[in-house]
């Protein structure tokens, strides 16, 4: 069998803050990121779409990275597509797909406001270090 690939990479704008939870020793955030495409349509318009994508991250529990993390921040997420299926409180099987990161930037340009030591390493386009989750 051939090797297959399954890599997404997404630069977008967080939608809202996300939902963190603590699983054992690591924890888990969720949220979603907006994406933007413009294009003309048959008769010359320019249009924009925007596409919503779910992401889950996970980081080690004393990893205070996720303050970082909110609504409206521009973040760049590579990772893998994941479709999962679970059944609701009536019993019916529902079904989502993420991407599940396994490394994520935050632009620079967001942390202006940010209290406390930011990590200063030298990425491409201004981006800092987030999380390497291999």
């Amino acid at each position: 069998m051939e090797n297959s690939i399954n890599r997404v990479e997404l630069l977008g704008r967080i939608g809202q803050n996300p939902k963190i939870m603590t699983c054992g020793d690591s924890q888990m955030a969720r949220f979603s990121i907006a994406t933007n495409e413009r294009f003309k349509d048959r008769s010359g318009v320019l249009k924009e779409e925007t596409t919503w994508h779910n992401v889950t991250v996970w980081a080690s529990r004393n990893t205070d990275d996720f303050r970082l993390l909110k609504k409206g921040v521009l973040v760049h997420v590579v990772g893998k597509i994941r479709n999962a299926k679970y059944q609701n409180a009536e019993g019916e099987d529902r079904y989502f797909t993420e991407v599940s990161a396994t490394r994520m930037n935050i632009r620079r340009e967001n942390l202006q406001s940010v209290q406390g030591p930011i990590p200063d390493v030298m990425m491409p386009q201004g981006l800092v270090p987030g999380y390497s989750i291999n």
